[in-house]
Parts: structure tokens; C-alpha cells; sequence
């Protein structure tokens, strides 16, 4: 991993009206040659007059004089003059086309060879590299990106990777479903800041330290109507502000025009404004049904609430996602597994004395809010995980905290094979069986269901650590390690911190301020980057793998 930010990258300057200055900039630039009219000043660079005037204002407003009007003219003198010349960097060259530049496309090419291959059930259908640099370029030319914070949604076309090559952004977050392509940007070695890694599955929500963080959201979703409103809608929740903008690539074939007015119609019912649209912008690998390209989309938020209903669980256009869209689910595995959560919950009473039975909970509500949902008491969890992209497996078992739970998966081939291949340890239960092998253990449930698979997970490492058991308490046992496993909606920093604060040699304990430093630093040696409001679940698998690995500092 190389996600933390080098120390001697300097943080890119802002650019003076943010987003909107390249579209400002002839109007400055002409105030700063001459005295001119607000209409002069609108017709120079095509802002309405309510822009200029803000911009005007804003100058009025500072503390450096110089804007003078005479009538309905305004001249801009010296100190102002100089000043704006200098923040606006007038005197610099404006470089068009530098996401066109061949050394990006060998950038792209090098950084793909450690992509993963394309997932037809999450509609993988790779931009070129042509694309990818032609959708860039696009921005770049109508917005001012210097500065800016920008969440890519969807990382597998490299554009966080591009981004941040660049060096002009403020931050780039790169965020995905898929933890093997957030594998793939982390491995990327850049002289700039890397971009921030996050794990995001449109249907559980946006992870919490990203909400109303950019000033630019890029996505390329999903070509259904689902889809387009589930990531219409988290990149509505990442936006910083009125003046950011969602940047969207959709395209549908030249006889599905009903299809693509209903997947736009999700862009209105988000409440969102077009502001521009780039016909047959981006090129993609494949992707016959739409001719291989699609068009590019700016949007505006309007601030209205929009439309956000829960995310469909059937986004994508293929795999067991899309097919799940067309019956109800079946119950039956279910069913049978709140028969087994039962069978375990009465075998357990049986030496704790605590009558329970089983629970059902939803992954959305496990893995999407704030704090682990609260189990009765004895209760026994059953959480579905038919159409698991990967990620959810994982991150359940670091949420849960209970001693046991019934898991209902998708049929894994890998257990019916009589000459299995090694499972891959980047996601699922590969991942799980590689670096959760001490917490918990899985294992087939004794009643068998068709079209599911039914495990039964056990903790091995005893009971998990409550929150309220990390009090300042320093007479009470200590955790071996830092309780990461069952606190994973808690911020990891937060619990190596606690941790360190409750030796009971009192020459060895440290403050909380140490205990935050140290947490921070050793957060850090990892490569690992954690923000205000970030979970462990949040970060991407290879990172968690790489703190539970080494979780003690020194």
C-alpha cells in the first residue's frame, strides 16, 4: 500500500473561485487590461451576471482596495490589480490538454496491468485509456480543478490514479466495491499524494468521513435505472456544497432511447440540474450495446432533497444481482437458517442460562450505520448474503458482535469441487479463512437448502470486547491486542488508542494525547490513512489485512 500522503508533497494552492474560475478567468483578465460594463464582463467568458457580480463583490468585500465604478464601469487599480494577477496566476501559461498528453496514457497502461480482470456481475466494462484521458481533459477544460477535492466513484477506469498524478487536485478518494481494484490503486507508487482508498457499496451508503467532502464527483454507474439513482444518490451525499458537480458517463444504443430516458430520468428525480452534456465522449472496451462509447454528463445540485429512495439490490445489467430482479427472492434458505440460528441459540442457553433465538439482520443495517445494530439477548444472527460482491463476507465478521451466527452465502462452487484451486485471499471467504482465521471459524451448517450455501460462524478467540469495556479503567484486564475484530464500525485509530492507554503498568501507560499520537504514527508506518468518521470497515480489505497483521505500535 502507498495511500499516506508524502510529507514533502506540498497541498496544491485553491483556485480563487474554485470550480468556477476557469469560467471566470476572461472576465478577470479583461477587468485587469481595462475598466469594462458588467455586460462587457458577462459576454467576456459567457457567466451570467449574477456570477460576475458575486465575483465583484467579493472583491469589494476584501480588504485590499483598488475596484473603483464610475457609473455602470468598473476599473480594477493597483494594490487589487497586481494582487488578482497574481492569485488568478494571469501571468502564467494555461496549459489545455494535459490529461491528452501521451505520458498519461503510458501512466494508465502501466497502472492497468495490476487491475484485476473485469467482473461481468458488477458490468465491468473498462473505459479505454483513450476515455478515461478524453472524459479528464473534458473537465479539466470546463471546470478548475486546482484544489479541489474530487471522490472517483467506481475506480476501476484509474481516473483517482490520473487525478492525482496530475498534482493540481487538492485530494482525490478513490472508492469501490471491488476490494481487488482498490488493491490496484494503492499498489500505484505516485511523487504526488495518493488518493485517499475507500470501500463503497452504493446499496449499504457512503462512507461517513467522505459526506459533503467534493467539490467534483466522477462516476461511471451502472447502466440501469437502478443503478444510475443509487450512485446519483451517494455522490449527492459526497458533494461539498452548491457549487459542486457530479461529472457522469452513461450511454445507451441508438434503438433503446426508452431505456436511456428512463435511466435519465433517475438524473431529475436526483434533483440534479444538467449543465452540460458531451455526446459519444467516452470510449470504452467491448460494450457493443451501446456502440462502444458513451456521453459525459455535468450536473449541478439544486439544493432540494431529491428523490433518494433505498438502493435497489439489483443495480447492474448482469450476474446474480440482475437476475435476482426478475422473481422474488427465495425464502426458503432463510427460513431454514433462522431453523439452525434457533438450533444454536437453544444449544448455547444451555450453558449460558440465556434463553435466545435467532435474529435477522440486514447487511445494509449491519454494514451501513454508524454503530453495530443491538442484539437480544441469546440471540443468534442470521444475515443473508446472497449476491455478496466480495466485501460483505468480510466486513460482517468484523462487525458482528456476537459469539455466533448463521450466514446464508451464494452457492460456492469451490466447496463442491473434488480438486479445488486455492481460494483467492483478496475478498470473501478466501480472505476471511486467511486473516480471520483466528476469530472466527466457519463451517456448513447441518441442514442443507438449494440455491444457497448455510455457514455457521463461531468465534474462536473468545467473546468480543464491548465498547463500554475500554473505559478508562485501568485495574480491569487488558485485550492482548487492540479488540479490532467486533468494533468494526468504531475508527481504528480510536481503538488502538484506547488500547494503549490501559496497561497496567502505570511507567508503560500512556495519555490520550500520546495514545492518539502513537496510534496516528503507527497508523501511518502502515501506509494506512484514517479520517475523522472513518470505520475500519471502510477501508479497503488489504489495508484491514495489514492492520490486523501488525496492530500494536513499536
Amino acid at each position: 500500500m502507498h495511500e499516506t500522503t508524502p510529507a514533502t508533497t506540498p497541498v496544491p494552492p485553491q483556485a480563487p473561485a474554485g470550480l468556477a474560475s476557469r469560467a471566470l478567468r476572461p472576465a478577470v483578465e479583461l477587468l485587469t487590461q481595462r475598466p469594462a460594463t458588467v455586460g462587457e464582463l458577462v459576454s467576456a467568458g459567457g457567466v451570467s451576471r449574477r456570477g460576475i457580480e458575486a465575483l465583484l463583490n467579493g472583491w469589494r468585500a476584501g480588504d485590499t482596495p483598488g475596484l473603483d465604478v464610475d457609473a455602470e464601469t468598473w476599473s480594477l487599480n493597483d494594490p487589487l490589480r497586481s494582487e488578482v494577477i497574481g492569485t488568478w496566476g494571469l501571468e502564467q501559461p494555461q496549459p489545455a490538454g494535459r490529461f491528452l498528453e501521451p505520458e498519461v496514457r503510458t501512466r494508465l497502461e502501466g497502472w492497468a496491468r495490476s487491475l484485476p480482470r473485469p467482473r461481468r456481475e458488477l458490468d465491468h466494462r473498462p473505459a479505454t485509456h483513450d476515455g478515461v484521458a478524453a472524459r479528464l481533459d473534458l473537465i479539466d477544460r470546463q471546470l478548475d480543478l486546482r484544489g479541489a477535492n474530487v471522490l472517483v466513484l467506481g475506480a476501476r477506469d484509474l481516473d483517482a490514479l490520473a487525478l492525482a498524478a496530475d498534482g493540481r487536485v487538492g485530494a482525490v478518494a478513490a472508492l469501490d466495491v471491488d476490494d481487488a481494484v482498490l488493491a490496484a490503486v494503492g499498489a500505484a507508487r505516485l511523487s504526488t499524494a495518493s488518493p485517499t482508498r475507500r470501500w463503497c457499496d452504493v446499496r449499504v451508503g457512503l462512507p461517513t468521513s467522505l459526506t459533503g467532502w467534493a467539490d467534483l464527483v466522477v462516476t461511471d454507474p451502472p447502466y440501469t435505472p437502478a443503478g444510475m439513482a443509487a450512485f446519483l444518490a451517494v455522490a449527492s451525499a459526497a458533494l461539498a456544497g452548491p457549487q459542486s458537480k457530479i461529472a457522469v458517463s452513461y450511454g445507451f444504443g441508438e434503438t433503446r432511447a426508452t431505456l436511456g430516458w428512463q435511466v435519465q430520468r433517475e438524473m431529475l428525480r436526483a434533483d440534479l440540474a444538467l449543465c452540460a452534456m458531451w455526446p459519444g465522449a467516452v470510449t470504452y472496451d467491448g460494450a457493443e450495446a451501446i456502440g462502444g462509447r458513451a456521453d459525459l454528463y455535468l450536473l449541478a445540485p439544486t439544493g432540494r432533497d431529491g428523490n433518494h429512495t433505498e438502493a435497489a439490490h439489483n443495480l447492474y445489467t448482469q450476474g446474480p444481482a440482475a437476475a435476482r430482479s426478475a422473481t422474488e427472492p427465495d425464502e426458503q434458505p432463510a427460513d431454514i437458517a433462522n431453523k439452525v440460528a434457533n438450533d444454536l441459540a437453544r444449544a448455547d442457553s444451555a450453558t449460558t442460562g440465556a434463553a435466545g433465538s435467532a435474529q435477522a439482520i440486514g447487511v445494509r443495517r449491519l454494514l451501513g450505520g454508524e454503530q453495530a445494530p443491538k442484539l437480544q439477548v441469546g440471540a443468534v444472527p442470521v444475515v443473508d448474503l446472497r449476491g455478496d460482491p466480495g466485501g460483505w463476507l468480510p466486513r460482517v465478521l468484523l462487525a458482528l458482535q456476537s459469539q455466533a451466527a448463521v450466514l446464508v452465502c451464494d452457492v460456492d462452487s469451490h466447496d463442491r469441487s473434488p480438486d479445488p484451486a486455492p481460494r483467492s485471499d483478496v475478498d470473501g471467504r478466501g480472505w476471511v479463512e486467511a486473516h480471520l482465521r483466528a476469530h472466527w471459524r466457519l463451517t456448513p451448517a447441518d441442514r442443507a437448502t438449494d440455491g444457497a450455501d448455510l455457514l455457521v460462524a463461531r468465534r474462536i478467540d473468545g467473546a468480543p470486547t464491548p465498547p463500554a469495556a475500554l473505559a478508562d479503567d485501568a485495574s480491569a484486564d487488558r485485550p492482548q491486542l487492540p479488540p479490532l475484530v467486533g468494533r468494526g464500525h468504531a475508527n481504528p485509530r480510536n481503538v488502538i488508542a484506547e488500547w494503549l492507554t490501559r496497561t497496567p503498568d502505570p511507567e508503560a501507560r500512556l495519555t490520550r494525547r500520546q495514545a492518539r499520537v502513537a496510534s496516528s504514527d503507527h497508523l501511518a508506518s502502515l501506509g494506512i490513512e484514517v479520517r475523522p468518521g472513518d470505520s475500519l470497515i471502510d477501508l479497503p480489505l488489504d489495508a484491514i489485512a495489514a492492520l490486523l497483521a501488525d496492530p500494536v505500535p513499536g
